[in-house]
Protein backbone atom coordinates (compact mmCIF):
# COMPACT_ATOMS: atom_id res chain seq x y z
CA UNK A 1 0.00 0.00 0.00
CA UNK A 2 2.66 2.70 0.96
CA UNK A 3 4.66 1.67 -2.90
CA UNK A 4 1.58 2.44 -4.32
CA UNK A 5 1.00 5.90 -2.87
CA UNK A 6 4.63 6.47 -3.88
CA UNK A 7 4.10 5.34 -7.21
CA UNK A 8 1.25 8.05 -7.58
CA UNK A 9 3.28 10.74 -5.87
CA UNK A 10 6.81 10.22 -7.98
CA UNK A 11 4.06 10.09 -11.03
CA UNK A 12 2.55 13.60 -10.42
CA UNK A 13 5.60 14.96 -9.92
CA UNK A 14 7.05 14.43 -13.67
CA UNK A 15 4.11 15.00 -15.05
CA UNK A 16 4.50 19.10 -13.62
CA UNK A 17 6.43 21.51 -16.73
CA UNK A 18 9.29 22.29 -16.11
CA UNK A 19 8.57 26.27 -15.66
CA UNK A 20 5.63 25.74 -12.63
CA UNK A 21 6.57 24.71 -9.21
CA UNK A 22 5.28 22.01 -7.08
CA UNK A 23 1.71 22.44 -5.71
CA UNK A 24 1.45 24.30 -2.02
CA UNK A 25 1.25 21.28 0.43
CA UNK A 26 -2.14 22.89 2.29
CA UNK A 27 -5.14 25.17 1.77
CA UNK A 28 -4.27 28.55 3.16
CA UNK A 29 -0.25 28.69 1.01
CA UNK A 30 -2.69 27.76 -2.14
CA UNK A 31 -4.78 31.19 -1.02
CA UNK A 32 -1.43 33.60 -0.38
CA UNK A 33 0.54 32.90 -3.53
CA UNK A 34 -0.81 35.43 -6.32
CA UNK A 35 -2.08 33.75 -9.06
CA UNK A 36 -0.39 34.86 -12.92
CA UNK A 37 -3.00 36.87 -14.44
CA UNK A 38 -2.56 36.70 -18.72
CA UNK A 39 -2.97 40.27 -20.10
CA UNK A 40 -6.32 40.73 -21.89
CA UNK A 41 -5.86 41.84 -25.39
CA UNK A 42 -7.76 45.01 -26.28
CA UNK A 43 -8.70 45.49 -29.59
CA UNK A 44 -10.35 48.56 -30.72
CA UNK A 45 -14.24 48.61 -31.07
CA UNK A 46 -15.00 48.55 -35.04
CA UNK A 47 -18.45 50.37 -35.65
CA UNK A 48 -20.88 49.22 -37.20
CA UNK A 49 -23.63 51.28 -39.51
CA UNK A 50 -27.20 51.33 -38.42
CA UNK A 51 -29.87 50.01 -41.37
CA UNK A 52 -32.64 52.02 -42.37
CA UNK A 53 -35.11 50.68 -44.66
CA UNK A 54 -36.00 52.24 -47.73
CA UNK A 55 -32.61 53.85 -47.84
CA UNK A 56 -29.26 53.44 -49.10
CA UNK A 57 -27.54 54.99 -46.24
CA UNK A 58 -28.93 56.00 -43.06
CA UNK A 59 -27.71 59.88 -43.85
CA UNK A 60 -29.57 59.95 -46.59
CA UNK A 61 -32.80 62.37 -47.27
CA UNK A 62 -36.49 60.85 -46.70
CA UNK A 63 -37.84 61.01 -49.67
CA UNK A 64 -41.37 62.00 -48.94
CA UNK A 65 -43.58 64.93 -49.79
CA UNK A 66 -42.96 67.99 -47.50
CA UNK A 67 -46.49 68.39 -45.28
CA UNK A 68 -48.42 71.03 -45.16
CA UNK A 69 -48.50 73.12 -41.73
CA UNK A 70 -51.16 72.74 -39.40
CA UNK A 71 -52.80 75.71 -38.77
CA UNK A 72 -53.26 76.24 -34.90
CA UNK A 73 -56.28 75.70 -32.92
CA UNK A 74 -58.13 78.63 -30.90
CA UNK A 75 -58.00 78.36 -27.64
CA UNK A 76 -60.70 76.46 -25.73
CA UNK A 77 -63.56 78.12 -24.06
CA UNK A 78 -63.46 77.18 -20.20
CA UNK A 79 -66.81 75.06 -19.58
CA UNK A 80 -68.57 74.94 -16.27
CA UNK A 81 -68.40 71.81 -14.37
CA UNK A 82 -71.98 70.41 -14.26
CA UNK A 83 -73.30 68.51 -11.90
CA UNK A 84 -74.77 65.23 -13.11
CA UNK A 85 -78.42 63.61 -12.18
CA UNK A 86 -77.84 61.64 -8.55
CA UNK A 87 -79.23 58.19 -10.47
CA UNK A 88 -79.05 56.64 -7.32
CA UNK A 89 -81.89 58.71 -6.02
CA UNK A 90 -84.61 58.16 -8.98
CA UNK A 91 -87.22 56.20 -8.00
CA UNK A 92 -89.63 54.81 -10.85
CA UNK A 93 -92.79 55.60 -10.56
CA UNK A 94 -95.14 52.50 -9.60
CA UNK A 95 -97.71 51.91 -12.57
CA UNK A 96 -100.23 49.51 -12.85
CA UNK A 97 -99.24 46.25 -11.75
CA UNK A 98 -100.31 43.30 -12.49
CA UNK A 99 -99.03 40.56 -10.72
CA UNK A 100 -101.53 38.84 -7.90
CA UNK A 101 -100.79 40.64 -4.30
CA UNK A 102 -100.66 37.46 -2.75
CA UNK A 103 -97.10 36.18 -1.85
CA UNK A 104 -96.53 32.93 -3.29
CA UNK A 105 -96.59 29.91 -1.30
CA UNK A 106 -95.32 26.38 -0.80
CA UNK A 107 -98.02 23.88 -2.45
CA UNK A 108 -98.43 21.31 0.38
CA UNK A 109 -96.16 18.95 -0.22
CA UNK A 110 -98.34 16.11 -1.27
CA UNK A 111 -96.89 15.10 -4.76
CA UNK A 112 -93.58 13.96 -3.06
CA UNK A 113 -92.50 10.30 -1.93
CA UNK A 114 -92.74 9.88 1.86
CA UNK A 115 -92.25 7.13 4.40
CA UNK A 116 -95.82 5.96 6.83
CA UNK A 117 -96.04 4.15 9.46
CA UNK A 118 -98.49 1.80 10.75
CA UNK A 119 -100.35 -1.46 10.15
CA UNK A 120 -101.62 -2.51 7.29
CA UNK A 121 -105.30 -4.30 7.36
CA UNK A 122 -107.10 -6.18 4.53
CA UNK A 123 -111.14 -4.83 4.23
CA UNK A 124 -112.10 -5.60 1.04
CA UNK A 125 -115.48 -4.83 1.61
CA UNK A 126 -117.78 -2.31 3.21
CA UNK A 127 -121.79 -3.45 3.22
CA UNK A 128 -120.72 -6.10 0.95
CA UNK A 129 -119.69 -3.79 -2.26
CA UNK A 130 -116.05 -4.24 -3.02
CA UNK A 131 -113.94 -1.44 -2.71
CA UNK A 132 -111.23 0.27 -4.78
CA UNK A 133 -108.52 -0.10 -2.31
CA UNK A 134 -108.35 -2.53 -0.37
CA UNK A 135 -106.17 -2.14 1.82
CA UNK A 136 -105.71 0.79 4.40
CA UNK A 137 -102.96 1.85 6.82
CA UNK A 138 -104.28 2.22 10.54
CA UNK A 139 -102.18 3.92 13.63
CA UNK A 140 -102.02 2.27 16.88
CA UNK A 141 -105.59 2.76 17.92
CA UNK A 142 -106.46 1.18 14.91
CA UNK A 143 -107.79 4.80 13.00
CA UNK A 144 -107.33 4.52 9.63
CA UNK A 145 -104.30 7.13 8.06
CA UNK A 146 -105.05 6.24 4.39
CA UNK A 147 -105.65 3.61 2.10
CA UNK A 148 -103.04 2.29 0.47
CA UNK A 149 -102.87 1.75 -3.18
CA UNK A 150 -100.84 -1.70 -4.06
CA UNK A 151 -101.06 -1.29 -7.66
CA UNK A 152 -97.05 0.21 -7.79
CA UNK A 153 -95.71 -2.67 -6.20
CA UNK A 154 -94.41 -4.96 -8.43
CA UNK A 155 -91.91 -7.56 -6.68
CA UNK A 156 -93.98 -7.86 -3.35
CA UNK A 157 -96.94 -9.72 -2.80
CA UNK A 158 -99.04 -6.87 0.18
CA UNK A 159 -101.07 -10.50 1.77
CA UNK A 160 -97.75 -11.11 3.09
CA UNK A 161 -97.56 -7.91 4.72
CA UNK A 162 -101.46 -8.25 6.39
CA UNK A 163 -102.49 -7.39 10.07
CA UNK A 164 -98.06 -6.39 10.80
CA UNK A 165 -96.78 -3.13 11.40
CA UNK A 166 -94.95 -1.93 7.88
CA UNK A 167 -93.39 0.85 6.32
CA UNK A 168 -94.85 2.33 3.29
CA UNK A 169 -93.38 4.92 0.70
CA UNK A 170 -95.25 6.63 -1.76
CA UNK A 171 -97.10 9.92 -2.48
CA UNK A 172 -99.90 11.02 -0.34
CA UNK A 173 -103.16 12.35 -2.45
CA UNK A 174 -107.00 13.01 -2.29
CA UNK A 175 -109.31 10.59 -3.42
CA UNK A 176 -110.91 12.97 -4.98
CA UNK A 177 -110.67 17.40 -5.23
CA UNK A 178 -111.81 18.50 -1.39
CA UNK A 179 -112.43 14.86 0.12
CA UNK A 180 -111.02 13.88 3.46
CA UNK A 181 -110.26 10.81 2.48
CA UNK A 182 -106.77 10.15 1.21
CA UNK A 183 -105.09 7.40 -0.31
CA UNK A 184 -101.40 6.29 -0.09
CA UNK A 185 -99.72 5.34 -4.00
CA UNK A 186 -97.37 2.66 -2.88
CA UNK A 187 -94.22 2.67 -4.16
CA UNK A 188 -92.07 0.09 -1.48
CA UNK A 189 -93.34 -2.04 1.44
CA UNK A 190 -91.26 -3.66 4.18
CA UNK A 191 -92.05 -4.71 7.61
CA UNK A 192 -90.84 -3.26 10.92
CA UNK A 193 -89.28 -4.97 13.31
Amino acid sequence: MGSGSFLALFLHGQNQPAGQAAPPPNLADAFAQPVPVSPVATTPPTEVEPVVVGRRKWTDAIGRQPEAPVPPTPPAKPIGIEELDPLETQQPKPGQIEMPLKPPVTPPAVNIHRHFEGTLVLKPRKLGFERDFPFQLENSRGKRLAFVDVGGLRILDPLDFKDQKVNVLGKLEALEKGSQELVIRARLLRRLD
